[in-house]
């Protein structure tokens, strides 16, 4: 029962770390890369060197969350399942299942962008 309840306290953690490193890769050009392999170590929790699985799912989430706040203090209103789809087709263009750290580098800069 402790296990579940420190992984819940931990999964709350991540998400406040991932979201606050999003900010910083979304409003920072200097430091991106850093920020970006800060976010990926996060994420990447068995060290494979790819997004997969539940780590997968868990940047979409992380990723999701983020692009909704920012994109409402924008103006605009878009439901979680479009973010999400979205956030897919930029981040993982390949639809493996799998983001690498290159793909990560390569297009997340982008979509954070995209949604201002």
């Amino acid at each position: 029962y402790q296990r579940r309840v420190h992984g819940g306290n931990s999964a709350a953690k991540d998400g406040k770390k991932a979201n606050a490193l999003l900010k910083a890769i979304d409003g920072d050009d200097k430091n991106t890369d850093k920020e970006i392999d800060k976010l990926f170590k996060l994420l990447d929790k068995d060290g494979s060197g790819e997004l997969t699985g539940s780590e997968y799912d868990e940047f979409i989430k992380f990723g999701t969350e983020y692009m909704l706040g920012d994109l409402k203090k924008a103006g605009h209103e878009y439901d979680a399942a479009t973010i999400a789809d979205w956030l897919k087709q930029w981040i993982d263009p390949n639809q493996d299942g799998k983001i690498t750290k290159a793909e990560l580098k390569s297009n997340l800069k982008a979509v954070l962008d995209a949604g201002e």
